[in-house]
Order: C-alpha cells, then sequence, then structure tokens
C-alpha cells in the first residue's frame, strides 16, 4: 500500500466547507490565548462564543504542530461544531513561552493526525465528513511562515479503496490530544478544569 500522504494527493472535488487560513498580525503575542479566547480574541472573525455561556464548551489541543520542538494551542468552543467538525484558532507556540495567532481550520481531532516531515515543518491530514458516507481528505502544511493547504481528495466510504484510504490516514499518526472545560467552569477554575476528549454530549 502507498505511503499515506501519497493516499490523500491529488486533485478532489470542491469542498463544500470554506477553510479559512489567515496570517498572524505581525509581533502580536499572547501569553495566554485560551484567556484572550474566552475574553474575545478572534482574528479569524468566527462565530466563536455564540451559545449561551451555559451550554458552552471549551476545547483545546496542545501539540508540536509545526514540529519545531515548541507545543503549539488550537483553540475551539462547541458554537462551531457539528457532525463534521468544528472551527479551530491555532496558536504557534514561540521559545519566550508567548503565542502568535496562525491561522483558523474546520476539522474533527478524530478524524485527523500529524505527520512530521522536518523539523520547524509537519503535515496535518484530516478527513471532513460531507455526508454519511461521503467527504474529503484535506493535507495542510504547518510551518513558522504559514499554514498552507498541500492536496484534498473526495473519498466515498461506500468504495472498498476508499474505505482503505480512510483508515489507512488514520493510522499514519498519532491521534490529537483534545481536551475540553465548560464555560463557566473556566472561569471559576481555569487551571484545573480540563478533562481528556471532546466533551460536547
Amino acid at each position: 500500500m502507498d505511503p499515506p500522504m501519497r493516499l490523500v494527493q491529488g486533485a478532489g472535488a470542491a469542498a463544500l466547507l470554506v477553510l479559512s487560513i489567515t496570517m498572524a498580525v505581525a509581533g502580536e503575542r499572547l501569553a495566554d490565548p485560551t484567556r484572550a479566547f474566552v475574553e474575545g480574541y478572534d482574528p479569524s472573525g468566527n462565530d466563536f462564543l455564540a451559545n449561551v455561556p451555559e451550554r458552552t464548551v471549551l476545547l483545546r489541543i496542545r501539540a508540536d504542530f509545526d514540529n519545531d520542538g515548541v507545543d503549539d494551542i488550537a483553540l475551539s468552543d462547541s458554537s462551531t461544531w457539528g457532525n463534521a467538525g468544528g472551527q479551530w484558532l491555532l496558536f504557534r507556540g514561540q521559545p519566550d513561552q508567548s503565542y502568535v495567532y496562525w491561522g483558523t481550520l474546520f476539522f474533527s481531532p478524530g478524524a485527523a493526525v500529524l505527520l512530521p516531515q522536518a523539523p520547524g515543518t509537519s503535515e496535518m491530514a484530516f478527513y471532513v465528513r460531507m455526508s454519511v458516507s461521503r467527504g474529503t481528505v484535506q493535507v495542510y502544511r504547518l510551518t513558522s511562515d504559514a499554514i498552507s493547504r498541500v492536496s484534498e481528495r473526495s473519498l466515498n466510504l461506500e468504495r472498498s479503496s476508499d474505505r482503505e484510504r480512510y483508515e489507512a490516514l488514520l493510522r499514519s499518526g498519532p491521534r490529537l490530544p483534545v481536551e475540553y472545560c465548560k464555560l463557566l467552569e473556566y472561569r471559576r477554575a481555569a487551571a484545573t478544569c480540563w478533562q481528556p476528549g471532546l466533551g460536547l454530549r
């Protein structure tokens, strides 16, 4: 079987979901992107924190997205989520322990993998569901300079060859370590409220 990255290359049908990739404002650094996010920081202009606080669940992924040896952070909340996943703000970790806004991606952590390519460069591949059996595999390259799309390919999971590609993708790397905290609990105890998983049910 081909390597996982070759499974997802090639022309695909246009995605029904719009993925927003925007660069950080030059020089803007955050000591605590999670707190900034809760207080309304959103350079992407998405509809984050739109639900009432009692129904809002914060989501966070802490991982070295670009393989540079410094952990980065992705943040989301239940307001943007549906069956296919949700919008995430990505913040690139800096050597001084601050963070810079990096870009925005739409994905579900359970259908995404990080694939280190070289020091300072990774690829992130994920399946975006469009219907019960159809979706697209999308691959993005993450570097210190940008997040850029590499490829997109349509899959029909009722077709055995596409199902094999999908399963090979999910075996190609570790799952992202997502954690959740209810917004009201975060406001009471930000340091201790986080638990593993999505917590959306």
